[in-house]
């Protein structure tokens, strides 16, 4: 303001000037601390919403432009003895505007801090949920049979690390005791994954394998063709274009 000089202040001296410019920072200050402090802590302690109340964003900011704009004028009419006219109201309204938009932007911004922050802890608290849920389903026992229901296997979901189908049989891969185990049974792939489809961590892999996600080591390529290998052992199963994206999304 002491730049570009808005108002004719007859006031000579550089220091009164200053002087001058500190009071009028005075009571922007003043009245910001009056509208957005003494009342929301007197509406915090009654107990009223304050967010509901008439200390809301645009309520409380007209009532800081409507005190300012007066209080500015004032100030410049008995203390700057600056000449008072409509085109110098006018520009007391547009830098009474600052202090209410600049609060109202910050209210804003902080609102939705606030609101991103619940939302983390809300995802976070879904997660741990959903973590739990799959924790428990995975430490399910299932029973995997042949056609016919001649043969037939127990096996925690889990420990399960993949079935390759093999003509009219599959091979099942699963984990028991820290040991790699395989069961051969008389059935057809497409009834396994049918069989393990309400698990989340079975994938299809290549259209003779399905694989177990939490033991995916890497996806590897050689030349044109990927295979993935497999925690804990040599094994290589391969990996077919059509399933390829989908084996990257988990990888």
């Amino acid at each position: 303001m002491l730049f570009f000089e808005p108002f004719s202040i007859f006031l000579t001296d550089l220091n009164k000037r200053l002087v001058f410019l500190v009071g009028l920072t005075g009571i922007f200050l003043l009245l910001m601390m009056l509208v957005y402090v003494i009342l929301s802590h007197f509406l915090a302690r009654s107990g009223s919403p304050i967010k509901e109340s008439i200390l809301s964003s645009y309520v409380s900011g007209f009532i800081l432009l409507v005190l300012s704009s007066i209080s500015v004028t004032f100030y410049l009419r008995y203390v700057g003895m600056a000449d008072m006219s409509f085109f110098t109201f006018f520009k007391i309204l547009v830098i009474s505007l600052v202090p209410p938009v600049a609060i109202s932007l910050h209210d804003t911004i902080q609102n939705l801090k606030a609101h991103n922050a619940d939302l983390i802890i809300s995802r976070e608290k879904e997660r741990k949920q959903i973590e739990k849920y799959e924790e428990d389903l995975l430490s399910r026992m299932i029973d995997l049979e042949s056609e016919g229901g001649r043969d037939s296997i127990k096996v925690v979901v889990s420990n399960i690390i993949y079935v390759v189908s093999a003509d009219n049989y599959v091979e099942i891969v699963f984990k028991k005791d820290e040991h790699f185990e395989k069961k051969l049974l008389r059935n057809t792939l497409k009834n396994l994954q049918l069989l393990l489809s309400p698990y989340s961590n079975f994938i299809r892999c290549h259209r003779t394998c399905l694989v177990n996600i939490h033991y995916i080591d890497q996806l590897r390529k050689n030349y044109n063709n990927y295979w993935i290998s497999l925690k804990g052992t040599d094994q290589k199963l391969p990996v077919s274009r059509q399933y390829l994206l989908k084996v990257r999304e988990v990888v």
